[in-house]
């Protein structure tokens, strides 16, 4: 499924030598892999699920999603960006993977590309991505006092139904009302063919426990607008676009533990797909290519702001998606590991933006 009549390369091909340069630095960033090498999520899948979608995107998939993001969303048009994973017992609130890097890229929406950013979630996901999205409002309102005339729309969320029927209706009405200019999921559940969720470690997901929210992605499609899926283990939408490649990487060929016959990985598909190795990176990593093709630093994330929304999530209630503990930690790393991935991504994007200025 491609929302748009777009080949898969299409948004690498009009980067310029330094922006794709620029982007493979980002990847490599975004890929680098330091999770645990046993006892959380599988080790050894990030570079080769990476090079899965960087082979269908022929380039650098941080610069792709940037790049789509930057051609669709014109100043006051609307960019959804889906997020919240996990289900009780383990995960009851979510994950403090997706809501950080979400309201990171919203940020850089809003200020770049002057668009209006709706989050969408279930309800149960609902506070931490609150506390992440109130952060971010008050961020933003203090960064727009100094932009005199600069008129900075708050970041809104809109809430998303649990079970199928009612998903399709919900997922419908917010197309046809806020009739977004782009979609982006960040570590969302997608369903494998069977229709059934997974965990990237097998472990199934009840269907009437988990928002249908990836009906956005075939809404989105229906209506012509440009879908991007930001993930790490083929579990998330996005991912349907190299659903087979993806499952040949994957241990035990991503295999459910409750025996459905497809495994782990979606069949939900996205325009361009971003595989990184933690999925809050992945967006980062787009919001920093933004900055770059736009050429404005001040889109760029930083060590202090990731901190306190990793703080902010897990007051709120979300969880180590690795551990399921409610604890400073993101995918089994420490939040310091988090900090020194930002400071050095805001590194790169910034070398790239200073070197254009002057060129």
């Amino acid at each position: 499924m491609n929302s748009t009549s777009t080949s898969a390369n299409y948004w690498t091909q009009g980067l310029s030598s330094q922006q794709v340069e620029t982007g493979n630095r980002i990847d490599r960033l975004m890929t680098l892999e330091i999770r645990p090498l046993s006892g959380g999520l599988p080790p050894g899948i990030v570079v080769p699920m990476y090079e899965v979608c960087r082979a269908h995107h022929e380039g650098p998939l941080s610069m792709a999603a940037a790049a789509a993001l930057k051609e669709k969303v014109v100043p006051g048009s609307t960019v959804f960006i889906a997020t919240g994973a996990g289900v009780s017992p383990k995960l009851p609130w979510g994950e403090t993977d997706g809501p950080v890097g979400a309201a990171a890229l919203a940020a850089a929406l809003v200020k770049g590309l002057r668009a209006k950013v709706v989050f969408v979630t279930e309800e149960a996901h609902m506070a931490p991505i609150k506390a992440a999205v109130d952060l971010m409002n008050a961020k933003l309102a203090v960064w727009a006092e100094e932009k005199p005339g600069r008129d900075v729309r708050p970041i809104t969320i809109e809430s998303f139904p649990i079970g199928m029927n009612r998903g399709q209706t919900r997922s419908r009405a917010l197309i046809e009302t806020h009739r977004p200019s782009a979609v982006v999921f960040v570590e969302r559940d997608g369903p494998n063919v069977e229709g059934q969720f997974h965990g990237v470690r097998g472990d199934c997901r009840d269907p009437l426990a988990v928002g249908y929210v990836y009906l956005l992605a075939y809404h989105a499609a229906e209506a012509g607008i440009v879908t991007i899926g930001i993930g790490d283990g083929g579990n998330e939408v996005g991912f349907g676009a190299v659903r087979e490649s993806i499952r040949d990487v994957l241990p035990l060929r991503g295999r459910s533990l409750a025996g459905h016959e497809s495994g782990v990985v979606t069949v939900v598909a996205t325009d361009v797909t971003v595989s990184a190795a933690v999925s809050n990176w992945g967006a980062c990593a787009v919001g920093a290519a933004l900055a770059v093709l736009v050429g404005d630093e001040e889109l760029l994330h930083d060590a202090d702001t990731e901190h306190e929304l990793i703080a902010v999530t897990v007051a709120a209630g979300a969880r180590d998606g690795a551990t399921s503990k409610q604890a400073m930690v993101v995918d089994g790393i420490a939040f310091d590991g988090h900090l020194a991935f930002v400071n050095l991504l805001s590194a790169v994007a910034r070398m790239s933006i200073r070197t254009a200025a002057t060129a």
